[in-house]
């Protein structure tokens, strides 16, 4: 039984991979979020001695204030993370993404190829790719080539991207049932009615296979792109953003929000209760509900749901 999603959107995410949610959050947090970015800005630009035209990442931006923290379990987001990827998981990635509009003489390359001065001058995710794809990560684990489902993620819209070459996210439906190796023979070039660029308003998100190929578009507004992703993966795999979060931020987290922060429960050892001669990881076996209270909240949702349907 479904959580959250509905049956259109459940068929738009096995169908395309993605589904889109229109402003998704409301105006009270969309201020909060831009108000953590605008201080996340300022302290990354004196740090790295950026200027106000250039751009920058910021991973595991959760740490860095707890309005993005408050995203990963948000009570309307968490429902359809859960019936998208199962409430094994954990956080992967959170990532936010500051893009100011790009100076005048830099020319861009063609959408989702990648070549261009834009690329060169070190503006990231432009060339059409899925994630978790390199050679050394999922390529022997295929089938027939395709990448597993691993992953999913969300994207939020905290600045204007209704309009063409904001710095848009681009995808082609259906593609994460292809295989990489396609995409790499192509030369990267997806005909333009396989792709969908999302021109979507402040405040938007999307929930998505992180197979499906995508890239950012250039750019070319008066606008500065400012966007985050939060991605969500099984327990047993390896985050990418942390080892551990720090302790003083996972004191005052819920259960629910230390799981998803790649925590087990307080007072049980990650490696079982033998870890020095029978050692066995958590992450892999469950044996105490504690470690994973969200299947617990899964559960009491999906009742709720059904009563709620009778």
């Amino acid at each position: 039984m479904s959580l959250a999603m509905t049956p259109q959107q459940k068929q738009d995410f096995e169908t395309d991979g993605f589904i889109v949610l229109e402003d998704f959050l409301t105006q009270e947090e969309l201020d909060r979020l831009l108000t953590a970015v605008d201080k996340v800005k300022d302290r990354v630009q004196e740090a790295q001695g950026l200027g106000p035209t250039d751009p920058f990442q910021v991973r595991n931006v959760l740490a860095q204030d707890d309005a993005f923290l408050d995203l990963i379990d948000n009570p309307r987001i968490l429902p359809l993370v859960v019936d998208a990827i199962g409430w094994n998981i954990q956080i992967r990635t959170s990532h936010l993404d500051y893009r100011p509009p790009y100076p005048e003489e830099l020319r861009s390359g063609e959408v989702g190829v990648g070549k261009g001065d834009d690329q060169g001058a070190g503006y990231r995710n432009l060339a059409w790719h899925p994630d978790l794809a390199g050679d050394h990560l999922l390529q022997a684990p295929s089938l027939d080539g395709r990448l597993p489902f691993m992953e999913i993620k969300v994207f939020y819209v905290l600045s204007d991207l209704s309009e063409s070459n904001s710095g848009n996210l681009w995808l082609v439906p259906g593609s994460y049932n292809r295989t990489p190796q396609e995409l790499r023979e192509m030369g990267r070039k997806v005909a333009p009615e396989e792709a969908r660029e999302l021109k979507l308003r402040p405040g938007s998100a999307v929930l998505w296979r992180t197979a499906t190929w995508h890239c950012v578009g250039p750019n070319l507004s008066d606008k500065t792109r400012k966007i985050m992703h939060i991605g969500y993966h099984y327990r047993w795999l390896r985050p990418t953003d942390y080892t551990h979060q720090d302790p003083k931020l996972l004191a005052r987290c819920s259960p629910i929000r230390r799981q998803l922060l790649g925590e087990v429960a307080e007072g049980n050892h990650p490696l079982g209760d033998t870890p020095d001669f029978q050692p066995s990881s958590r992450y892999w076996l469950i044996k105490d509900a504690e470690d994973v209270p969200l299947r617990a909240w899964a559960e009491e949702q999906k009742t709720v749901a059904a009563v709620k349907e009778r």
